[in-house]
């Protein structure tokens, strides 16, 4: 099989096809004797009669099938290698900015970011971290590419014209309380269970908000002790036992930077919790670098 040539498998495949060395020679641009004389040289080598030839064509022979599929099977493949080298001359680059939630950033975009390195490490990728009305600001002005968010159905949330959003998943809201205190022995607090103790109040916006409005809609008011915009100030208050606080995204770990132990509780809460969110600008088809970081992010925040 070494002596077998590429050229030999075409030329079989054209005249299986066309049914004569005439009209596979014509079809392939080349003179028939060449058609012939490789046709020749293949059943020498193969040790096999390929084509029954009579006055009306050439019928393949139960042998001349078998190598018609080999054929057939050596072209896929050839075709595959090329398509493969193709894509890896027209690798994705250029450069990448992403907008993250300041929450949702720490603990689901690093994963993100490891994966899409990986595969595309042409692409010189950046991000920020912010709220989500700087988010919508950032990317309705195309200084950022796409941002990951909260879905927000809030009063104080303005609708976001002019993007179009793919959903990625929800995240009920916990309580974080200190390790010895009140709501201790509370294994799935109600919000009235909450609302006459302290709160330290996640406040980037429209976050406070959001939680707030859990609250408002039970007919009930919390006791704001503190507000914060720090994800980790927040949990180093509740670990220092000033008060419990309402998040949604959680670390592995349930400590503070201090090392100081708090403890989280499933709330007893009817809620579909808050959607996480990938918008970009409407309107456009994405180019192959943001439409890749999508898909990265929809394989890897599940």
């Amino acid at each position: 099989m070494s002596d077998v040539s590429l050229r030999q498998l075409e030329y079989l495949r054209a005249i299986a096809r066309l049914g004569s060395v005439t009209a596979a020679a014509r079809e392939l641009f080349v003179s028939q004797s060449a058609v012939s004389t490789a046709l020749t040289d293949l059943e020498s080598t193969l040790g096999v009669t390929l084509f029954v030839r009579s006055t009306k064509g050439m019928r393949l022979t139960a042998s001349g099938k078998r190598a018609l599929s080999v054929a057939d099977s050596v072209r896929a493949e050839i075709e595959q290698l090329r398509e493969s080298a193709h894509r890896e001359r027209e690798e994705i680059e250029g450069d990448l900015t992403i907008g993250c939630y300041a929450t949702i950033a720490p603990i689901l975009l690093p994963r993100v970011i490891a994966e899409f390195s990986d595969r595309h490490p042409r692409v010189r990728l950046s991000f920020v971290e912010s709220s989500h009305d700087a988010l919508l600001h950032d990317l309705l002005d195309s200084r950022i590419d796409l941002a990951i968010t909260y879905h927000y159905e809030l009063a104080s949330v303005r609708p976001p014209t002019g993007v179009t959003t793919q959903w990625l998943r929800s995240d009920p809201p916990y309580a974080l309380t200190p390790v010895d205190g009140p709501l201790g022995s509370k294994n799935r607090p109600t919000l009235a269970d909450l609302a006459e103790e302290p709160l330290i109040l996640f406040d980037l916006p429209p976050g406070g908000d959001y939680f707030l409005g859990l609250f408002a809609r039970a007919g009930l008011t919390p006791n704001v002790r503190f507000r914060t915009t720090s994800f980790e100030m927040v949990r180093a208050l509740v670990a220092r036992g000033l008060g419990y606080a309402l998040l949604t995204q959680r670390t592995v770990l349930e400590r503070s930077y201090e090392d100081l132990p708090y403890a989280t509780k499933e709330l007893d809460l009817r809620s579909e919790g808050l959607g996480i969110e990938i918008m970009r600008l409407a309107g456009r088809t994405p180019v192959r670098r943001v439409q890749a970081f999508i898909d990265v992010c929809r394989e890897s925040v599940v």
